[in-house]
């Protein structure tokens, strides 16, 4: 048993306040609460527009998307059919979200927690911690010593800090000061996957990326967008002209004005923009953050007789960094198996081991099945059913649907003619 020592959990919480603060300004920027926006500067009598266009949410959502908008399945690299028909069985009451989630808040901060107990019902439970509410002490060799979960209750204004030992979890508040009794758990080691996207941490993620851009981005549409407006408040200049202020209003609604001088000129004072240099400005700053991002725009305008695989070339770059992410979160669940395992071996008497299961990702992008089948055709005897079938986009589990197929076509081996002379 991992032995805890008050001082260290107080270091560790020190690390933890330390590192939320810049965690905070992450999640602002994903909510779109962005430097550019607080600190734009408002100018007395002038339009003060502000424009925020939230470009680093519209990316996350789109990774998102992209790596686990399909459902993750699972293969049991023995064939054993028990092993996958039960993980699907006993994750089946989660949210349907919840892998999105967990890529969603690995986005964003460049790591998550995955926290995993045993509900009231007895039923294998998952909550996913972002780093703003918890901390992971991990040693040299990636095992997490212990995990700190930071929450406060609704109307109420006490941190409530959980730390999470290999038997057991020790309460406290913000002082340290144990306000409940150690609660057993059954896994027998700390029940916590992470979702880590790399080991630059928080230097790798579309905030440290795309902050800059997007900061300038927002000023300078939100600059434009009131010189636009500014428009409304045009001056008139009149040379050689004297008119009366009662005269005004009535000029105003006939739309006439009477300039009896022939010297006298009424002109528009228009302030002069130069549009071609702010739109290359925008434009620039855009193209930037979807490079630097590895995006597509997808309101390009393409050629209409582009091929699928040449479509399917424009999305290299964003797959391959999808795939990353697919790893990240591959890691996690092997974690989280491991887990449902011990808990299945503890609860339910059943032995498997988390090393027989491959997670298999499907990106959430147009799929040319059509090619895959004719492929899958031509390799006949030479690819097992089960590969490909789990290669089409619209198969979710490659051995329930061998099972439903031998169930609606069963076949009579003892009957059929193998073309063998008795």
């Amino acid at each position: 048993m991992i032995e805890i020592d008050i001082d260290l959990l107080k270091k560790a919480y020190e690390e933890y306040q330390n590192n939320k603060t810049t965690y905070d300004k992450m999640y602002q920027y994903y909510k779109g609460n962005t430097d550019a926006m607080a600190n734009y500067k408002m100018v007395t009598e002038r339009s003060n527009n502000k424009t925020p266009v939230n470009y680093i949410k519209k990316f996350i959502k789109e990774e998102v998307s992209y790596s686990v908008g399909n459902d993750v399945n699972y293969i049991s690299k023995s064939g054993d059919e028990n092993i996958v028909n039960d993980i699907d069985y006993y994750i089946d009451h989660w949210s349907e979200g919840h892998d999105s989630n967990l890529a969603k808040n690995m986005l964003i901060y460049s790591l998550a927690y995955e926290l995993y107990y045993v509900d009231k019902e007895g039923q294998f439970c998952s909550k996913v911690i972002p780093p703003t509410q918890g901390y992971a002490a991990i040693d040299d060799f990636g095992n997490i010593s212990f995990f700190m979960h930071s929450y406060k209750l609704k109307f109420d204004d006490t941190t409530y800090i959980d730390v999470y030992t290999d038997k057991e979890i020790l309460h406290f508040n913000d002082k340290f000061e144990e306000i409940n009794k150690p609660t057993k758990h059954i896994f027998g080691a700390v029940p916590v996957g992470l979702a880590k996207l790399s080991d630059e941490g928080k230097d790798d993620t579309l905030f440290k990326d795309l902050k800059g851009l997007q900061d300038a981005y927002e000023t300078n549409l939100s600059d434009i967008s009131n010189e636009i407006s500014d428009f409304r408040n045009a001056y008139m200049v009149l040379t050689g002209v004297a008119i009366d202020e009662e005269e005004i209003p009535k000029m105003k609604k006939l739309g006439v004005m009477q300039i009896k001088d022939k010297n006298g000129t009424a002109a528009w004072l228009i302030k002069n923009i130069n549009d071609t240099f702010i739109q290359n400005t925008l434009n620039t700053m855009e193209d930037k953050m979807y490079q630097l991002s590895s995006h597509i725009n997808h309101n390009e305008k393409m050629q209409s007789n582009l091929s699928s695989l040449a479509l399917r070339a424009r999305l290299i770059a964003l797959e391959e960094k999808c795939k990353l992410n697919q790893k990240a979160i591959a890691d996690c669940i092997k974690t989280r198996l491991k887990f449902l395992f011990i808990y299945l071996k503890v609860i339910k008497n059943k032995n498997y081991d988390f090393r027989d299961i491959k997670s298999k990702f499907t990106p959430n992008i147009p799929q040319d099945d059509l090619m895959t089948a004719q492929v899958i055709s031509q390799l006949g005897d030479k690819l097992s059913t089960e590969t490909g079938l789990s290669l089409l986009s619209f198969i979710e589990n490659p051995k329930n649907e061998i099972k439903k197929l031998k169930d609606e076509n069963p076949i009579d081996l003892d009957n059929m003619d193998f073309g063998v002379d008795e």
